[in-house]
């Protein structure tokens, strides 16, 4: 996020009423993918299978069935990455009155939680899925059919009956709607000896809502101990000075200002980690020998500040986008112009290069839309179009296949380059989205908001995973470390977080500069920090043995 965007947001925003999208129904794969995810298998003196309902920092909460888990003895559970944990028949606790039972254990890993849908929305013919652990495999089965009675006075609590076959095992799964929202726990099947017709049933999901509350929580062994890096491994290494130092002071509408004509809007590293790129408001890029701190040399030719640049992955070419209209593509090596790119009707906000090096992403300020480019050519290869404000942050996965883009209408959203097609919103910030970044394996994206939070999010599903909060003012630049273990987070309180993102603990917070951060980026080994401020310098920060 810009100095200057944050101004034509603040001066020239108009009121804009936002909608939230209708709910739609996942595919099988996406709920199969979700149901995977939240799904633990149950071993021991029973076998069954459960469902991470609860987090709270490393202590997870399972819902199960109550005929899992009643035999006395040790049990473990299997979660989704195949690490399995130990609890013991003394640790479940029986909710009462029905086939419910729930436990916990503890882990510093990154477990989904069930999202809780709505089960009092479930009627006759609602289709559903069921997923769960067949005794005597390690593979999940997965199954669909509809909702074919209600029970009115169900016993043990089984008040859904449904068209779906199951295995010895299952019981204790999930049963999710076609969103992909928990709306009950799968729990047994009774066979008619007259007919062996099979009725297979669960319980509502609130059920377990209006008795887990008043269910103390199982006594626990002592949590395992999570190992956080140091405060004292960040330092600062260097400050680069090398743009204007000069205080402009504006005036509009009546409204007085001033900011350093030299801020530094985007900075970014060279995939060897050698070279970084600064865009400024002083309408240069600066190019950095990192080693020595010295400029090697300055791209001129915008006619505006700078708002984003970006290195291709084989760190020969940048892109730089500006308030001039333009983006332009640069020979790293000799600082040549390759070519100007035309195209947004308005001014751009975020420019993000593919892996491969062929496409270019830019999101613009006033026509709400995002172009992929050819980069051979230079041709625009197609507009998305769903935003309802300016885009002010895209960033490619690392296949390429996927991009995603944050925008001052409060939402996030995620697309399918090849066809252009928008593959799900993510919604949850309460102000403007103004920077998204993706994990190396791209399961996760990391989002800063106007809301002054960062929310991590599962891409798969859009679910959101949790919210860190700790900035005092807008989080304006969110960056993934290369392992995707620890994020960092620039906001205009002048502060950069480094956080666990597995924990959604801070780490550390980095203070050096004297205003505003604007742009905060990992170098290739995870071992440097570089951030870029409104009091025009950059500042590197370096994570000692």
């Amino acid at each position: 996020m810009k100095v200057a965007g944050v101004l034509s947001a603040l001066l020239f925003g108009t009121a804009i009423v936002i909608v939230q999208p209708a709910a739609t129904a996942l595919t099988p794969s996406e709920i199969a993918n979700i149901a995977q995810q939240i799904t633990v298998r149950i071993d021991g003196a029973n076998t069954g299978s459960g469902v991470i309902i609860e987090h709270q920092g490393n202590v997870y909460t399972v819902v199960t069935c109550w005929h899992v888990v009643q035999l006395e003895g040790s049990y473990t559970v299997q979660a989704p990455d195949g690490r399995r944990y130990t609890f013991n028949h003394s640790q479940v606790k029986q909710l009462p009155g029905v086939d419910l039972a729930i436990f916990q254990f503890t882990s510093n890993q990154n477990y989904r939680i069930a999202e809780k849908g709505n089960s009092d929305q479930v009627a006759l013919g609602t289709n559903i899925a069921v997923a769960g652990y067949p005794q005597g495999t390690s593979d999940i089965d997965f199954r669909r059919g509809a909702i074919s009675r209600l029970v009115s006075n169900p016993k043990d609590g089984y008040a859904f009956v449904y068209d779906i076959g199951g295995f010895p095992g299952m019981s204790g799964g999930a049963i999710l709607d076609e969103q992909g929202k928990l709306v009950g726990i799968h729990g047994r099947a009774t066979t008619r000896p007259d007919t062996n017709a099979t009725t297979v049933l669960g319980i509502p999901l609130r059920t377990y809502l209006s008795l887990a509350p008043s269910a103390p929580a199982p006594k626990l062994p002592n949590p395992p101990v999570v190992t956080v890096p140091s405060a004292a491994k960040f330092t600062l290494a260097k400050t680069l000075i090398g743009d204007s130092q000069r205080v402009v002071f504006y005036e509009f509408a009546g409204i007085q200002g001033q900011y350093t004509e030299g801020s530094v809007n985007s900075v970014a590293l060279s995939p060897d980690g050698r070279t970084l790129a600064s865009g400024s408001e002083d309408k240069t890029i600066k190019i950095w020998n990192l080693t020595t701190g010295q400029v090697i040399r300055t791209l001129n030719g915008h006619s505006k500040s700078v708002n984003s640049v970006a290195f291709s992955a084989d760190g020969r070419t940048l892109a730089s986008d500006s308030y001039d209209k333009t983006i332009k593509i640069w020979n790293v090596a000799t600082g040549q112009e390759i070519r100007t790119l035309n195209g947004h009707s308005k001014s751009f906000l975020s420019v993000a290069l593919s892996p491969d090096g062929g496409t270019l992403a830019s999101g613009s300020l006033d026509d709400k839309t995002i172009k992929i480019w050819n980069l051979t050519t230079g041709q625009v290869i197609r507009t998305l179009n769903g935003h309802s404000k300016s885009v002010n942050s895209v960033a490619f996965s690392a296949d390429g296949r996927t991009l995603a883009s944050g925008s001052y209408d409060k939402t996030i959203k995620i697309w399918n380059v090849a066809t252009g097609q928008k593959i799900r919103t993510l919604n949850g910030h309460s102000d403007s989205v103004l920077s998204v970044a993706l994990s190396p394996d791209g399961k996760t994206l990391a989002s800063g908001s106007e809301d002054k939070t960062v929310k991590i999010w599962n891409i798969a599903t859009g679910q959101e995973i949790r919210t860190l909060n700790g900035h005092s003012h807008w989080v304006v630049s969110v960056a993934l470390s290369p392992d995707g273990k620890t994020l960092a987070s620039g906001s205009w309180d002048d502060t950069i977080k480094i956080w666990n993102v597995a924990i959604g603990q801070e780490i550390t917070t980095l203070k050096g500069h004297s205003e505003s951060v604007n742009s905060v980026t990992f170098s290739p080994d995870g071992k440097t920090l570089a951030s870029g401020s409104n009091d025009a310098t950059i500042k590197i920060w370096r994570l000692s043995d």
